[in-house]
């Protein structure tokens, strides 16, 4: 399993995650509390153009610093890494208007609860799970064309810079059907972007497309494994029942303006 120390692997992992965004943006800038990332380049994803937070902040300030640097967006997109700020934010925040979504850190922490055949998954490049990713990012009813387009560009990007690693699912047809990648630094390793179509669920797929990233990212001597899922969401029981224990959480927080 992992070598990375329990009381390391939270900072660790959002470490990753902060920098995994800025390597993506087109630029990043420090401040006192956190950081600010921008693209001007993609300007419809959120994920690229935010404020991240990492310590402790007020209300006040948190919501001054988003007036300051995301001003001349259509929204205002925060990540809140520190716990103790993101419960003490959430309700002035909502009263603000912005929505909060929680996410879940996991770090692989034992051997999963069963064994999976992943000898079906393939290894396939960036450009041949993009369809996959569209199609995933599609499923939102609110998604316009142009956001659709940016969104896809941003997840190529976030694979180039952390040297991704794309394992997927075909048919009998050959078309791929589900897909995860492997995000590296070559110390810390992050599962991302699980996903099989609607018409190929409840089959297994994610459990065999995670097994084999995990079996990778251990095989190259990965010091911490992790994944994010979404608080609220299903997935976190399967990513339990695959040897991942929860290391913390952080806050999303979005409004638009």
């Amino acid at each position: 399993m992992a070598k990375t120390a329990d009381g390391e692997a939270l900072p660790t992992a959002l470490a990753f995650l902060r920098r995994t965004a800025e390597l993506a943006a087109d630029n990043a800038r420090s401040f006192d509390a956190g950081c600010v990332v921008r693209a001007p380049s993609l300007p419809l994803v959120w994920a690229l153009n935010h404020l991240r937070v990492a310590g402790p902040v007020t209300y006040e300030r948190v919501v001054a610093l988003a007036e300051e640097h995301l001003g001349d967006l259509p929204y205002r997109q925060l990540a809140i890494e520190h716990w103790a700020s993101a419960e003490l934010l959430e309700a002035p925040l909502r009263a603000d208007g912005f929505k909060p979504d929680r996410e879940l850190l996991m770090a692989l922490a034992r051997p999963a609860d069963r064994q999976a055949d992943a000898s079906g998954v393939v290894e396939v490049d960036q450009d041949a799970v993009s369809g996959l990713m569209r199609r995933w990012v599609a499923d939102d009813p609110t998604m316009t064309p142009e956001t659709l387009d940016q969104v896809v560009a941003a997840t190529t990007r976030e694979g180039r810079v952390r040297a991704a690693r794309s394992f997927s699912i075909r048919d009998e047809a050959g078309e791929l059907v589900a897909m995860t990648k492997l995000y590296s630094d070559g110390v810390t390793a992050q599962v991302e972007d699980v996903y099989t179509v609607p018409e190929w669920r409840n089959h297994g797929y994610a459990r065999r497309l995670i097994t084999r990233a995990v079996a990778v990212a251990l095989q190259d001597g990965h010091e911490l494994v992790f994944i994010v899922a979404d608080d609220d969401g299903w997935p976190k029981h399967l990513y339990s029942q695959m040897g991942f224990d929860p290391i913390g959480r952080m806050a999303m927080f979005h409004r638009d303006v």
